[in-house]
């Protein structure tokens, strides 16, 4: 018997997020997604996500207060912790690193999973992350072992949750590439750690961000 394929998002609102939430609307039966309040910065984004959620007519789009977070001072993402840096990640890990965030979130998106029967969780990871401990590929198949080891619908069907990262060693332009030939809204997607509206165009994301269109425009 064909059994659906289902996933659920990670959906932040911006570019590489979005991208990931075409592509699955392409490559999966039914998607949902999910996006997190912690207290972040730029909590501006999630007008954004849910903006998009509506636009790819998603099953249902999640929305997840993770408030322990606020308790945590040392992240340039957090509010109260330090200035975010207005410049490329310059150190092993970045002063914006939210510690243990994907390893949270997909836990989270884990519990969503294993109630639902989705076989597949969704994560726009990428090569530009990879300052960022749970953002490598051995924390992916690390998180996936853990995810399935722990769900009660792996042991009830015998079947598996993957988690599906199919930006892993790819670039932010090679993103932007994907998402202009699927038709990704970028217009719609917010990327900017500082959390200003208009964004700063100083902070790392907001330079990645930048880049990666400009490449696209270039081609």
């Amino acid at each position: 018997m064909f059994a659906m394929k289902k996933v659920i998002v990670l959906l932040s609102g911006g570019m590489d997020s979005a991208t990931l939430l075409w592509l699955c609307k392409k490559e999966f039966d039914k998607v949902y997604a999910i996006s997190f309040d912690y207290g972040q910065k730029h909590k501006v984004e999630l007008r954004y996500a849910q903006e998009l959620a509506n636009m790819a007519s998603v099953e249902q789009h999640i929305l997840v207060e993770v408030p322990h977070y606020r308790l945590i001072k040392g992240s340039a993402l957090l509010e109260g912790g330090p200035e975010v840096p207005k410049e490329g990640y310059t150190q092993d890990v970045p002063a914006t690193n939210v510690p243990m965030r994907n390893l949270v979130f997909l836990a989270i998106a884990g519990s969503f999973a294993d109630n639902y029967q989705i076989d597949h969780i969704a994560i726009g990871v990428h090569a530009l992350d990879t300052p960022y401990p749970d953002c490598r590929v051995e924390f992916i198949t690390a998180m996936e072992s853990a995810l399935n080891a722990g769900s009660a619908f792996v042991a009830n069907t015998k079947r598996r949750i993957h988690l599906y990262a199919p930006f892993l060693g790819h670039s932010k332009a090679d993103i932007a590439r994907l998402g202009k030939a699927l038709g990704v809204p970028f217009e719609k997607t917010y990327s900017c750690y500082m959390g200003t509206e208009p964004p700063c165009g100083k902070c790392a994301t907001c330079l990645q961000r930048q880049e990666a269109l400009k490449a696209i425009m270039q081609a």
